[in-house]
């Protein structure tokens, strides 16, 4: 792996694609031997190699170009041995679902193996094989069937100059959470307004309950960081909304079935610090969520993810 030929680099990305398509992660090593008894591979020996052929610099720029989605928070890390050579760990943390597979640039002379110029590592065992051409159809079939068959028109295939690969799903993410939270929605009128949260209709807890609970159903995560992060921030927020509005009370004297909750008013003369704190949970837990969901808008906006589909 240390020589600077086109297979070594292959064998390379190759490896540390079919880690980041495991569920559990990975660690490459170089600088020791292994030997393979009973189908299972264990180190026979420490080689250490000499530093000045290990430069890691190079390597992880050599990955970060070849391997598609970008490893997240991959580590790579020089043991000295001392008299100049050492061993370079590779690891290869457990990635997020929706980022696999991860791909690469179909091997030199095996284009057989690959689809439309890519191929797919995977781990079977102690090997590092590629998906056939039944089962890169089968789980292709799956995402075509699950996000919907490009136009007809075959330059619709292409990525914009702008855009880049993960822009569909990410955009198909954006769609289904206005499908769950539209910009109209009444409950989210209601807290746009700003109202004082004394007393809030059934209706509006009823939705807010209901939206969380399609936006956490789909656990399919956003590829793009930026908004993941956002997105993560926005989720919370709206977890937070709901757990105050379920802290709320029915009115003992109210109508049945009840049409609102409300801070009791006999807490403003009895205990006028408590009912002071509740005001201010659910009236923070609301700004904090419509600033948390501008956040987010903003930023599915600035990557172009709120055109319609």
């Amino acid at each position: 792996m240390l020589d600077k030929g086109a297979h070594h680099k292959e064998e390379l990305v190759k490896d540390v694609a079919a880690f980041a398509n495991t569920s559990t992660g990975g660690l490459l090593i170089i600088g020791f031997k292994t030997r393979t008894a009973n189908a299972v591979e264990t180190v026979s020996e420490v080689t250490p190699v000499p530093r000045t052929l290990v430069n890691t610099d190079t390597y992880r720029k050599l990955i970060d170009e070849r391997v598609f989605p970008q490893v997240q928070d991959l580590e790579l890390t020089w043991i000295d041995r001392g008299d100049g050579k050492g061993v370079l760990s590779i690891d290869i943390p457990v990635q997020p679902a929706a980022a696999r597979p991860f791909v690469i640039p179909a091997p030199t002379g095996r284009d057989e193996k690959s689809v439309g110029g890519l191929a797919v590592p995977v781990r079977r065992g102690d090997r590092t094989v590629f998906w056939s051409a039944p089962e890169a159809h089968r789980r292709l079939s799956a995402g075509w069937m699950a996000i919907g068959s490009p136009a007809a028109d075959d330059s619709s295939m292409a990525v914009a100059p702008d855009e880049t690969p993960t822009a569909a799903p990410d955009r198909a993410k954006a769609q289904r959470i206005l499908v769950a939270m539209p910009f109209d929605a009444p409950w989210l009128r209601f807290m746009q307004n700003r109202p004082p949260m004394r007393r809030v209709r059934v209706e509006v807890t009823q939705a807010v309950e209901e939206t969380l609970r399609k936006i956490l159903s789909d656990d399919v995560e956003f590829l793009d960081q930026e908004i993941g992060r956002v997105y993560s921030v926005f989720t919370e927020s709206l977890g937070q909304l709901h757990t105050e509005l379920d802290g709320m009370f029915t009115p003992e004297d109210g109508p049945s079935p009840p049409v609102y909750v409300e801070v009791p008013p006999e807490w403003k003369r009895t205990d006028p610090e408590r009912y002071k704190q509740a005001m201010a949970d659910l009236s923070g837990a609301r700004d904090a969520f419509l600033e948390a969901r501008t956040e987010l808008m903003n930023a599915l906006n600035r990557k172009g993810m709120l055109t319609q589909q």
